[in-house]
């Protein structure tokens, strides 16, 4: 199969999002096994991706031609007022002025690839993606379109042109089985597959019986209000007088102005010691080798590639009920805690941990073989079998 991967909803180059992982760990084991596969994207720059991509993908930036920008995806100012006041009414509004303006820029670029470029399937990362690819581009290619946060989270604000290409899409992939209600309501005549994510064996996992001088609780993941970290270094903060020889860790990108925000409040409180921010890291496995505890504080996910994985080494978790994606991983009482959202609840299941090493290693290794079937060559199966039947149904007409 020769496979386009569109990645057109946010940024691309050195960017270290989960939909970035994904795209290129899919890219990956499509290529390896046989296919051709080319990852369109947008970005300021073009580059090479944060995580690791195999020389055979193709990557192709629709914004430069011949190492020079020529389409520009930032709307004018005229444009950035209208969309702004009209949040102020309607998410959904505003998310309609946006995808109508960069399809405009998008879809003549993307129509000259594909027109020089022949493929037999796309692969849409977002469905602002499917939106520039199908409506604005004209593509008659069968699309897939993939779910990567959860339909009760993402469906409700879509503007009504992404829902008419979403409409013209020959499947949906979505991330865990509660999104299927909401998918179905959403899109009665589209057929909707759940395929997780990969989650690869942890080369390092952790030895949470071993003898530490500094035990850790970690949280990885972009740091922003969406993610919800602030809660957990204030829940953390206040148990370490009890607990001095443990430590809380943010791991990923903070560069945001609410990781400077949160930064603030960690030197006010004089938690520095304590509670530290790291920052970005390629050796996210040796985090979890040398950890104890992850908790996911978010307001909501999709399906937590670093939550599972830190599961998958072996860590107990926590996280709150109320959290789509991280209450469809973690399993209350058996592999970790799922309580109501408030500080005080997260600071009680984390002490519960925190207190026991003996529960956080039956935790731990109840996880571990929980996550087997997430396996890779399992999702990877997955995915060519979606593949071939939608191509399958495009030949015969269904």
């Amino acid at each position: 199969m020769k496979i386009i991967i569109a990645h057109f909803g946010t940024y691309y180059v050195n960017t270290s999002g989960g939909v970035e992982k994904v795209t290129c760990n899919l890219a990956n084991a499509l290529v390896r096994r046989g296919h051709e596969v080319t990852i369109l994207y947008r970005d300021k720059v073009e580059g090479k991706p944060y995580f690791p991509l195999d020389e055979r993908v193709k990557q192709y930036n629709i914004l430069f031609e011949n190492g020079k920008k020529v389409v520009s995806d930032k709307p004018p100012l005229r444009i950035r007022l209208y969309r702004e006041a009209a949040r102020l009414f309607s998410q959904r509004k505003a998310q309609g002025i946006n995808v109508w303006y960069k399809g405009k820029q998008y879809g003549p670029r993307i129509k000259e690839y594909l027109d020089n470029h022949p493929a037999d399937l796309i692969l849409s990362c977002s469905i602002p993606s499917a939106k520039y690819v199908i409506e604005d581009a004209g593509c008659t290619l069968p699309v897939i379109e993939m779910i990567h946060s959860h339909p009760q989270v993402q469906f409700p604000d879509l503007s009504e042109a992404e829902k008419k290409a979403t409409v013209k899409c020959r499947a949906m992939q979505i991330l865990v089985p509660s999104g299927l209600n909401m998918a179905h309501q959403y899109f009665p005549e589209l057929p909707v597959t759940v395929i997780g994510n990969a989650v690869f064996p942890a080369s390092k996992p952790a030895d949470l019986a071993a003898p530490r001088k500094v035990h850790k609780v970690i949280c990885v993941g972009n740091i922003s209000g969406r993610k919800n970290q602030l809660m957990l270094a204030k829940a953390f903060a206040s148990l370490s007088k009890d607990f001095p020889d443990w430590q809380l860790e943010f791991w990923g990108d903070d560069s945001s102005r609410y990781a400077g925000q949160m930064k603030q409040w960690i030197r006010h409180s004089k938690s520095g010691e304590n509670i530290r921010v790291m920052g970005k890291t390629s050796h996210i496995d040796d985090v979890y080798a040398a950890s104890d505890i992850i908790c996911m504080p978010s307001r909501d996910e999709g399906f937590p590639l670093a939550l599972t994985e830190a599961m998958a080494a072996g860590l107990p978790a926590v996280g709150f009920s109320d959290s789509t994606g991280v209450s469809d991983i973690i399993e209350d009482g058996v592999d970790g805690f799922l309580v109501p959202r408030s500080e005080k609840n997260l600071a009680g299941a984390l002490k519960k941990l925190m207190d026991d090493r003996e529960l956080r290693i039956k935790m731990g290794q109840s996880r571990m073989k929980a996550m087997k079937q997430y396996a890779p060559e399992h999702i990877w199966d997955q995915w060519e079998e979606l593949c071939q039947h939608v191509l399958d149904n495009e030949k015969t007409g269904h």
